[in-house]
């Protein structure tokens, strides 16, 4: 049975708005699932064959972040470089393509959300987090494999929260997984967190794809009108293959892309 992980970050701010903004209004969590094998023989390699584009020592590669790649800081300032940024762009799509994985992402706007349950209303994050773990299980069993769940730690204060959420997911269930679907896929009862400067290319794989992800799903379920035309919607079109989809019908939407209003 070949054992899976799935690797999580996020696209937009945790706290609760009002705003219209889609940053501060829409928080999107995006899972990368990616088998075991799958993961150590082909996306690690690859993820540190394009951080060695900017690295001038081979043991001190950079921690690849969406951010500091858009805005050309410190070391991917080499990005200002047209021809740089054109064989750049070439590797990264060449492994989003070129990779076997499954992207689930989860939506939720946070303004009608609060504006449904009031004070009664769940942490935006612990909130989508459930949802993306319980098309985690479900992967896993339309897969009939194992795996477990790793994130990008995100404060000391933060990241006890979120032990207590994952662990209250796999002891207690939910209303539409059972413990005991969840714990005989998932592996461990704790959720692994892992700090930025690991350098974990499960998470900076999900880094770069969050944004990407979130806009998708938006515009997937009529939200977005219309994508505008960049480099981020390039990679929409290259990951459209890696959503999960019902097995039956194909459908992506509540499937791979998932809106909570």
């Amino acid at each position: 049975m070949e054992k899976f992980r799935l690797y999580i970050d996020e696209s937009g701010t945790h706290g609760y708005s009002d705003s219209l903004d889609i940053d501060k209004k829409y928080l999107g969590l995006l899972g990368v699932i990616i088998s075991e094998s799958e993961y150590i023989n082909i996306l690690q390699p690859k993820i540190r064959k394009l951080k060695e584009m900017f690295a001038d020592d081979p043991d001190e590669l950079p921690i690849l972040h969406r951010k500091d790649i858009i805005n050309a800081r410190g070391c991917f300032a080499k990005l200002k470089n047209e021809d740089f940024k054109a064989a750049f762009n070439t590797t990264l799509l060449d492994i989003i393509e070129n990779t076997q994985y499954t992207i689930c992402c989860v939506v939720l706007d946070k303004g009608s959300h609060l504006e449904r349950y009031g004070a009664a209303a769940q942490h935006p994050y612990h909130y989508c987090l459930n949802v993306l773990l319980e098309r985690y299980v479900f992967f896993l069993e339309e897969a009939n494999s194992k795996g477990d769940v790793m994130i990008e730690a995100r404060g000391k204060e933060e990241d006890q929260k979120l032990e207590k959420i994952y662990y209250s997911f796999y002891s207690q269930g939910t209303s539409f997984k059972s413990t005991e679907s969840i714990q005989r896929r998932i592996t461990s009862s704790s959720i692994k967190i892992r700090a930025k400067s690991s350098r974990v290319e499960g998470i900076e794989f999900a880094d770069l794809l969050a944004l990407a992800g979130k806009l998708d799903t938006l515009h997937a379920h009529g939200i977005i009108s219309c994508l505008s035309d960049n480099f981020c919607k390039i990679i929409i079109e290259k990951i459209q293959p890696k959503f999960r989809r019902d097995l039956t019908l194909k459908r992506v939407n509540g499937f791979g892309k998932k809106l909570i209003k």
